[in-house]
């Protein structure tokens, strides 16, 4: 389960004008949208086939049933009785979101061959997480928001979560501080699909980040501001969900998260912030998940020899475990809060592992004068 949300492969390779191997095209393609039956059924079956690609649940295609309205996922008896509830889940949410795409989510449901109906994934506020309160222990202030004078460049490397996150609140807060945001989804150059924390280091190369710290351009957020001249300066990057699961060990995860740290130190110049991956409702082992983030966060831990000041770390997976549990400024000072002992999920969306929008909300409250503290501190060296 390495490669949950290739949903947009084959389309975002025609947003961003990419194809295989080094070199990049112009755009030229325009999207294909529509809101009625009459949908180009080639497009949408190369989708299906693009996505498949990616994922490992064993299904052999994908159909589409007009006369019944029905998308028609073909698995085996064997592979289905494999299949767990958070992975029905994770089919869920990407179909859904394909079928969004092509304005089809109103005209079909899911079901397996099998007869087996699965639930067209909705990303909507639970009546819970309306009612949740916004943190007050610090409040963001219109200082915390004006902090600079002068616009910055930032990039963000994510796919799903982060695209949500943005768009609730998160990539507004940061332009009102003056922070132009650039970022890398599905579909961006030869890297945009690959951003498990097994892949980071194919990222932090002399190879690679040349062309992120040139990129401007936004995939899923929308800027209000233009960017400053020259390069980002920066750099945010962060796993999606299932790599919360750590399993009953943390060694690999710590062997790669160690081996980032050279390239790192010899780019000062770079300001490098890593948001950890968010949880989801059901981790294998939990608690070794929470002692992983505890570790990239603590100063004595993952950054424990390192020389530079130039990587930061974001507990986005800590934030969205309980309510009372928070990664903030307090007094003008980094805080590290956990309050309750929960290692999984609090803000979904209704059953659905992407965090809700009063999750984002709350992580982007609380991100954003942390970044701006941040920055002062690399500013001044």
């Amino acid at each position: 389960m390495k490669k949950l949300f290739f949903i947009f492969l084959a389309i975002m390779f025609s947003f961003a004008g990419c194809r295989a191997g080094d070199e990049i095209e112009e755009d030229t393609a325009e999207p294909i949208y529509t809101n009625s039956m009459e949908f180009d059924r080639e497009a949408i079956n190369q989708t299906f086939a693009d996505w498949m690609v990616g994922t490992e649940y064993g299904i052999d295609e994908i159909n589409i049933d007009e006369s019944a309205g029905n998308i028609v996922l073909v698995i085996s008896d064997d592979n289905y009785a494999k299949l767990e509830d958070y992975e029905i889940q994770d089919i869920s949410v990407g179909i859904s979101d394909i079928l969004s795409f092509y304005g089809l989510e109103d005209s079909f449901s899911i079901k397996f061959s099998n007869g087996e109906g699965i639930e067209v994934s909705k990303n909507e506020t639970s009546e819970t997480d309306e009612q949740d309160e916004q943190i007050g222990d610090a409040p963001i202030t219109e200082d915390d928001l004006a902090a600079n004078d002068e616009t910055l460049n930032l990039i963000f490397i994510h796919h799903s979560v982060g695209e949500n996150w943005l768009n609730a609140g998160l990539n507004q807060m940061l332009n009102d501080s003056n922070i132009h945001v650039a970022d890398t989804y599905y579909g961006w150059r030869e890297m945009g699909d690959r951003t498990d924390t097994a892949d980071w280091p194919d990222w932090f190369n002399d190879d690679v980040m040349p062309s992120v710290y040139s990129e401007l351009g936004n995939m899923t957020g929308y800027n209000t501001i233009a960017p400053a001249d020259g390069e980002n300066t920066i750099i945010m990057f962060k796993s999606c969900f299932p790599n919360s699961d750590v399993g009953n060990s943390i060694e690999d995860e710590k062997k790669i998260y160690l081996s980032l740290l050279d390239y790192f130190e010899k780019h000062q110049d770079k300001m490098f912030v890593l948001i950890t991956p968010p949880p989801m409702q059901s981790i294998s082992h939990p608690e070794k998940t929470r002692e992983l983030v505890n570790w990239l966060v603590s100063e004595n831990g993952w950054r424990s020899g390192y020389e530079g000041n130039n990587l930061f770390v974001f507990d986005f997976y800590n934030v969205l475990t309980a309510k009372d549990n928070h990664h903030m400024l307090v007094d003008g000072k980094e805080a590290h809060i956990v309050e309750s002992s929960s290692n999984t999920l609090y803000y979904d969306s209704w059953g659905d592992d992407h965090p809700s929008d009063a999750g984002s909300q709350k992580a982007a409250e609380e991100f954003v004068p942390l970044l701006l503290y941040w920055y002062q501190e690399f500013s001044e060296g």
